[in-house]
C-alpha cells in the first residue's frame, strides 16, 4: 500500500460506491504510529510502504493519511451509515481526537468560481433555549443552480436561522479529470471521480481554511512571555462571540452549554454575578483544558490559556451557529474574518 494504490484503489472503487474521507483533528505527540494502535487496538494498526500512511482493520476498514500530523484523513469505501457511527463512538470517549467543526461559511464556497450542485441547512433551536417564536427549526436542501441565491433569499430575511450544514460541488481540471464531492460540516468528505489527487486537493483546500481559523485562536491564547533579565509580559486575549439575538433564558442556556454533553464538550458550573452576567470556570472534555467565560445575554467571551487547543472555540461559534443563532460574529475582526471565510 503507496499513495499511487491508493489512487487506483479510489479510481475503481468510486465506480461501484462513493468514497468517504473524514478528517479528524488529532493530538497525536511525537508517535502517530503509537496513538493509531492506542486508538484503534494493538493489532488492528498495519504498516504501508508510505511512513505516513497505516491500514486500520477493524469493524471498519479505513486507510488513514497522516502527513498533516494534526489533521488525519481517514478514507474508506464502507457505506457512511457504518463508518460514521463506528468514529463516532471512538471519537467521543477520547481526549486527543475530534471532529473538524466547520463554520457555516465555509461551506458556503468550498472551490471559487464552482456554483454548489445543492446547499443545505441545518438550524434547530430548543436545545438551549426556548425554541424561538420567529423560526424555530430550519432545515433545507436546496437543488440546481440557483441553489445559493435561494438561500440568500431566506437568509435577508430570517440570518439568525441559516446555518449551513452540508454542500455538493463538481470539480473539473483539464489535467487532472474531475471529481463530485458532498462535504458535511463535520468534515466528511463522500467523493465520486476519476482521480484521487484532485479529491485530495479539494480536501486539503476546505482543512487549510479551516486551520487558518484555529491558529489564529491558539495565537490569542493567554500566556506569559519571560524576558531574559526578568519580569513578564502578558500576551493574547480573549475572544467574544457576539449574537444577533438576545439569549431568552440565561439560566437554561448555561445549563445546557456546561453540562458536558456533546456536541459542546463543555463542563463548568456558572457562578451569577447578577441577573444577566455569569462567570464559569470551564473544562474543555476534549483536551482536558481549563477555560474561562463570561456570559451576557448578548455575547459570549472566551478566554483561552497557554495550550488551549483553537478547536474548541471552531466546536462553540459552529454549533452556537446551528443551534442557537447563525449569524453571529466574533468582535476580533481578524478571527471574525476567518471565520466566515469562504472561497469566490
Amino acid at each position: 500500500m503507496n499513495r499511487a494504490t491508493l489512487a487506483d484503489d479510489f479510481a475503481l472503487s468510486t465506480r461501484r460506491a462513493p468514497w468517504k474521507t473524514f478528517v479528524l483533528e488529532a493530538h497525536a505527540g511525537d508517535d502517530v504510529a503509537d496513538a493509531l494502535n492506542d486508538v484503534f487496538g494493538p493489532g488492528r494498526v498495519r504498516d504501508t510502504d508510505d511512513v505516513h500512511l497505516h491500514e486500520v482493520v477493524d469493524d471498519v476498514n479505513f486507510v488513514v493519511d497522516h502527513l498533516d500530523d494534526r489533521f488525519w484523513s481517514l478514507h474508506t469505501t464502507a457505506p457512511t451509515s457504518v463508518a460514521a457511527p463506528f468514529l463516532k463512538g471512538i471519537v467521543e470517549s477520547r481526549r486527543d481526537l475530534d471532529w473538524m467543526w466547520l463554520p457555516s461559511d465555509h461551506l458556503r464556497g468550498v472551490w471559487p468560481g464552482v456554483s454548489p450542485q445543492w446547499l443545505a441547512t441545518d438550524f434547530t433551536s430548543g436545545r438551549l433555549t426556548p425554541p424561538t417564536d420567529e423560526v424555530a427549526d430550519l432545515k433545507l436542501r436546496v437543488r440546481g443552480r440557483a441553489a445559493e441565491s435561494v438561500l440568500q433569499l431566506v437568509e435577508s430575511k430570517y440570518s439568525k436561522a441559516v446555518s449551513f450544514s452540508g454542500v455538493a460541488i463538481n470539480v473539473a481540471d483539464d489535467d487532472l479529470g474531475s471529481v463530485a464531492e458532498a462535504i458535511s460540516r463535520d468534515g466528511r468528505f463522500v467523493a465520486t471521480g476519476d482521480d484521487f489527487g484532485l479529491h485530495q486537493t479539494v480536501v486539503r483546500r476546505v482543512v487549510d481554511r479551516y486551520r487558518g481559523f484555529v491558529e489564529a485562536v491558539e495565537q490569542r491564547a493567554l500566556r506569559w512571555i519571560q524576558f531574559p533579565d526578568g519580569g513578564a509580559q502578558p500576551v493574547g486575549a480573549p475572544l467574544v462571540l457576539r449574537f444577533g439575538r438576545s439569549i431568552p433564558d440565561l439560566g437554561l442556556f448555561l445549563e445546557q452549554l456546561f453540562s458536558a454533553r456533546e456536541p459542546f464538550r463543555l463542563w463548568g458550573i456558572p457562578q451569577m454575578a447578577g441577573d444577566d452576567f455569569a462567570e464559569v470556570e470551564a473544562v474543555d472534555l476534549h483536551v482536558g483544558q481549563q477555560l474561562r467565560f463570561d456570559v451576557t445575554p448578548d455575547w459570549l467571551r472566551v478566554y483561552l490559556f497557554e495550550g488551549g487547543c483553537g478547536n474548541t472555540l471552531a466546536r462553540l461559534a459552529s454549533n452556537l451557529q446551528h443551534h442557537f443563532d447563525g449569524a453571529l460574529s466574533i468582535v476580533d475582526p481578524e478571527i471574525d474574518v476567518l471565520l466566515k471565510q469562504h472561497a469566490r
